[in-house]
Parts: structure tokens; sequence; C-alpha cells
């Protein structure tokens, strides 16, 4: 019996030192996690003093708008554009301004009715410049409506994450022979 208990007590014995060991090591870890954080604080954006002082010696975030990467230039937002009509379209884009984009396009879209219409570039350096675009709404689309109508321009490239939008209003209204009358 006696060779039993110490065989039963050996084992506990490993088995709590195994756990002893185990803990420690556990400790260790999560200690050295727990001292690696880092932590930050972003002072707002100060004029430099012009003491002489050195410029790197703070570090300022600014935040940058993002350019505008498309933008629809006609019509205007809120303008009052004829119903049932064809409407031309344009705008301005980043084009492929970036030496790294490739095959940047501009889509429209009219009142969220889906799919988005390729636009034709119309820029300067020829085929495929959309730094400036147009688009020809035409009832093979669709047309303006009665009222408030929401165009969107979207410009992707083909080897971009992200897609740019620009949207506008624009009021629908219908054209009579002698005025141009906006209906409630």
């Amino acid at each position: 019996m006696t060779d039993v208990f110490r065989l039963g007590t050996r084992s506990f014995t490993t088995r709590l030192t195994h756990f002893i060991v185990g803990a420690i090591i556990l400790l260790l870890l999560c200690s050295a996690v727990l001292t690696n954080l880092a932590f930050g604080q972003i002072f707002p954006k100060t004029p430099l003093s012009k003491s002489g002082s050195n410029p790197n010696s703070t570090l300022t975030l600014q935040h940058q708008t993002k350019p505008n990467m498309v933008k629809i230039t006609s019509p205007t937002k809120g303008q009052h554009v004829p119903v049932r009509k064809d409407l031309v379209i344009s705008g301005t884009s980043a084009g492929n301004s970036n030496p790294t984009s490739i095959n940047c396009q501009v889509f429209v879209i009219v009142n969220g009715i889906k799919p988005y219409q390729q636009s034709t570039p119309i820029g300067p350096n020829g085929a495929g410049d959309y730094s400036k675009w147009s688009f020809s709404l035409t009832p093979k689309y669709t047309t303006i409506k009665e009222g408030q109508n929401k165009l969107t321009a979207k410009f992707s490239c083909a080897n971009g994450p992200t897609s740019f939008h620009n949207s506008l209003n624009v009021t629908g209204v219908t054209v009579t022979a002698n005025a141009t009358t906006a209906k409630s």
C-alpha cells in the first residue's frame, strides 16, 4: 500500500510541478504582451513658433480632404430640367492623373435605376481621358421625372479598391409651349 501511495504522490507532484511551470510561463507571456502596449496622443494643429524651435519636435496630424475625384458640373444642383426629354450630364474627374491608375472611367446612374451607364471621355488627351466626361440621358435608359431626381456619377479604376461618387438633385419640370412650370 505504501508503494501505491508513493506512486500517487509522485504523479501528483509531477502534475503540480507542470501546472506551476505552465502558470509561470503564461504569466510571463501576458506580462510581455501587456507591457508592449503603446499609447499616443494627437495634438491639435497649432502654428509653429518662429523662435527657432525645431519643427520636428511635435507631431501634428492634419485632416486632409479628398480631392474631387469626380464631379457633375452640368446640370447644376437644384436646376430645373425638362421631364421626358434628353438631357446631357457632364462633369470632371481625376482621370488617369495618377501614373499607377489603370483604366479609370466614369459611370452615371439616375434615380438609382441600375445598371450604371458608362459616360463618354471628352478630356483634352483624347480617347480614355475622363478628366472631362459627358453622358446623354435618353429614354433608352430612363428619363427625368417630375419633381426631385438624383443624378450620381461614379469614378473608378480597374486597379482601385474603391470608387468615388458625386450626387446632386435636379427638379424635373413640365415644359409648356409658353413657359416652364413646376408641379408641386
